[in-house]
């Protein structure tokens, strides 16, 4: 059976101001990148409290996002409201905002946050999250996103000047970052989106219409975004996606997108990303060897996860580890850290391996499509 895909959309905000935020701290903050299923978070202290687990979302055009849950056990107090939806104009609603004294991380805090009071968890496979950071928080900062080193860095300066080859010129609208794609002969806008944590590359389906196709399009399954519900469909392209000097034959597209082309995760892995908001450069590296979220494991590092939990196996093949239930297909899993793995198939899939006090691996949690953990312990 052909799993599902959960998309989900950054909400639009139509503020009528944003509130600045200075940064307190001067010196370089370095904080690690972790994983939710396929999403980069960090841990953050709120108002001096937490750690909480946020993620970053390059897609939010607000400053912050924070789950309801958070803003009670916080004692924080609406202070206004906004419109929220997406870029169809369908099923806007109300939110409230609320203000966060602090927001501190990696040796670096923000004063005076306007976040946005929203359930995080839409869908019963969404990472679990306490909020998001959107692109609007960092306007002071060189923001770096390090995917192949698991790292979310903050310094002072200025990247060079655009070259439009690993250095590109952006626009920023509703508070996101807007890059130039060429698909072939065609240029489009395209929405640089960590918060995308689904497709590489997903299309309004106006475009689709006018690119050739080299396998018809599938029914992945419904969508979801914070205010509406889709069918999103893939295909195989016949032309090649230009991203600055990367290129990508034949590229897999995800459609229908809700506004602009959206650049996400499957293709954001590979990079360093570094933004200059105010100079509104971002600066593409791609190191030879980062091919996936991390760094690949050797076979011997994997081979300490080889086992059964219970009605689970867990293998090496084709230098990779993979995960197969009773009577399943073998999946390969992704590593997010140390010993958290999830699944390109099921973004929102979370597995873990358990240590003893001596470090060796017993037992073998499942986040399952209900929500539900599953246990297992490893077999003799």
């Amino acid at each position: 059976m052909r799993h599902l895909k959960v998309f989900a959309f950054s909400i639009f905000l139509l503020l009528a101001g944003v509130i600045s935020v200075t940064a307190q701290n001067s010196s370089v903050a370095v904080a690690p990148m972790q994983f939710r299923g396929l999403m980069p978070v960090i841990e953050v202290k709120l108002n001096g409290q937490g750690p909480f687990v946020f993620a970053i979302d390059t897609g939010g055009g607000m400053q912050a996002d924070i789950d309801p849950s958070i803003a009670t056990q916080l004692k924080l107090e609406p202070v206004g409201k906004v419109r929220s939806g997406d870029p169809s104009g369908l099923n806007d609603r109300e939110l409230e905002t609320t203000n966060i004294a602090s927001v501190a991380f990696g040796g670096a805090e923000f004063r005076d946050v306007t976040a946005v009071i929203r359930p995080q968890r839409i869908t019963a496979n969404y990472p679990n999250v306490d909020g998001m950071l959107g692109f609007a928080l960092f306007t002071e900062y060189l923001l770096t996103l390090d995917y192949p080193a698991m790292q979310v860095r903050l310094a002072r300066g200025n990247l060079p000047a655009a070259n439009e080859a690993d250095i590109l010129s952006f626009e920023i609208e509703n508070r996101i970052p807007v890059i130039e794609l060429a698909i072939g002969k065609l240029k489009v806008k395209a929405h640089l989106d960590s918060g995308n944590f689904v497709a590489g590359f997903i299309l309004p389906e106006a475009l689709v219409g006018q690119l050739s196709l080299l396998s018809a399009p599938v029914t992945l399954g419904p969508a979801r975004s914070v205010s509406n519900q889709i069918e999103i469909k893939q295909a195989q392209l016949n032309d090649t996606i230009h991203l600055g000097r990367f290129d990508y034959p034949q590229a897999m597209i995800t459609f229908p997108a809700l506004s602009d082309t959206n650049v996400g995760f499957k293709i954001l892995r590979e990079f360093v990303l570094t933004f200059d908001q105010k100079n509104r450069r971002v600066k593409f590296d791609r190191p030879a060897s980062s091919a996936s979220v991390t760094a690949k494991a050797a076979p011997d590092d994997l081979k300490e996860y080889a086992g059964t939990y219970g009605v689970r196996s867990v293998v090496v093949a084709d230098n990779s580890l993979q995960l197969q239930r009773q009577g399943g297909p073998r999946l390969k899993l992704v590593r997010t850290s140390k010993d958290e793995f999830t699944l390109i198939e099921a973004p929102g899939a979370r597995i873990i391996f358990l240590r003893d006090g001596a470090g060796r691996i017993t037992s073998l949690r499942v986040l399952n499509r209900d929500g539900e953990w599953e246990t297992a312990n490893r077999a003799p």
